[in-house]
């Protein structure tokens, strides 16, 4: 019962902060990649901005089905642009550690990507991003996602 009381304070505090984590939140993803060819889903995690309220991190895990299984871990920057229209765009870049699984045989690639999407809806809440990967890691992927704030 005592390992249960301390995940439950936190996430009554994280409840009760109201304004203070206005911008931040988990969110939802799933899409394809491509080489390898797999469709992939995943969470995750949008700091508050970190710097001229424009700048933000945003983690990630994500699993793949298709070629091979891969679990990739993603950590991210967004530069978004607001631009007083429906839509936000956003660029960005990270790196990423993927695991990739081929009939038994697994690996363990360490990369990078550069991104590029766009907010929208009428809070900003769903996105598009492309990510184009740099090293061992998927090509390209193609997500679409929402954001809970």
């Amino acid at each position: 019962m005592n390992r249960f009381l301390v995940p439950l304070c936190c996430l009554a505090f994280l409840g009760s902060a109201g304004p203070a984590f206005a911008e931040s939140g988990i969110g939802f993803r799933a899409g394809l990649s491509l080489d390898p060819d797999d469709f992939v889903i995943g969470i995750h995690f949008r700091t508050d901005p970190i710097s001229e309220n424009n700048l933000f991190i945003v983690p990630s895990i994500e699993a793949g089905f298709g070629d091979v299984t891969m679990l990739a871990l993603n950590g991210d920057l967004h530069y978004v642009f607001n631009a007083d229209a429906k839509v936000d765009p956003y660029i960005g870049g990270g790196v990423t550690v993927n695991w990739f699984d081929t009939e038994g045989d697994s690996d363990t690639e360490v990369g990078g990507g550069v991104l590029g999407g766009i907010l929208f809806g009428s809070t900003r809440q769903m996105f598009f991003e492309v990510k184009i990967g740099l090293g061992d890691v998927p090509d390209a992927k193609l997500l679409v996602g929402w954001n809970l704030h």
